[in-house]
């Protein structure tokens, strides 16, 4: 039993939520983000209080369907009502509401829940997907001593999601930057990982400086690819080529 308890603890789980720097091998002190979003968007500053309302609609739209959705039923005629009573009665219509059926409530419940929960999800996910702020610094050494190519860069994202002593880590050789269709934004493609983050470029710092759009845009592919590429890919509208990919 000692020995089963002995290897539990060498089983190493894996790690919910965002990772810290320092379990990466990873260090940003004294060091100046490339990129501050400064003032995030106001559905990310209140992404928890509209979590909170959708789920509580939703839970409520779920009870009134479940148990209050129902129907009109129309009750049979009694027989011993006299030709008179029936006439006095023909144009009002005799009957109850009973609940829908079942499966008509299930199915509308489960509706309810999944559009409810969906879209909770749908905050939460492009949250942690905008970036709050971003570094560029050299490649740490791996765990097992052995320094990477000294030319390779790391670049490290932090998110809302993520405080000062947390982030994303991974090379910047493994991403690209993509052009969206609002000039005031730009994405982070990612190679090795799913999905992308969005860089809101109104009002943002980079490299220190608060610049227009068209400016941070410019410094920003500079920054990535060097002076002549980074120059190139910003006069060819910064269209990146998928060279590495």
């Amino acid at each position: 039993m000692s020995t089963l308890f002995a290897r539990l603890k060498t089983v190493r789980l894996p790690q919910v939520g965002p990772r810290s720097l320092k379990s990466q091998g990873v260090s940003i002190e004294n060091v100046r983000p490339i990129y501050d979003c400064g003032k995030l968007a106001w559905w990310a500053r209140w992404t928890y209080f509209l979590v909170i309302a959708d789920l509580v609609v939703t839970a409520s739209a779920c009870e009134l369907t479940f148990n209050h959705w129902t129907t009109w039923e129309e009750l049979p005629k009694d027989a011993s009502i006299s030709p008179t009573e029936a006439s006095n009665e023909a144009s009002e219509r005799v009957g109850h509401y009973v609940p829908r059926p079942l499966w008509q409530r299930g199915l509308f419940t489960l509706a309810n829940f999944a559009g409810g929960v969906g879209l909770a999800a749908v905050l939460l996910g492009g949250r942690s997907r905008i970036v709050r702020k971003m570094f560029i610094i050299p490649a740490a050494a791996s765990a097992g001593g052995a320094s990477k190519s000294a030319s390779e860069r790391m670049l490290v994202i932090q998110s809302p999601l993520h405080t000062r002593a947390q982030g994303a880590v991974m090379p910047l050789s493994r991403t690209r930057l993509l052009h969206r269709a609002d000039n005031t934004e730009m994405m982070i493609g990612l190679k090795d990982r799913r999905g992308h983050y969005s860089l809101e470029l109104q009002g943002a710092q980079v490299d220190g400086q608060k610049m227009s759009p068209w400016d941070a845009r410019k410094a920003l592919f500079t920054i990535w690819y060097g002076e002549k590429k980074g120059m190139q890919m910003f006069l060819n509208s910064a269209k990146v080529k998928d060279e590495a990919f």
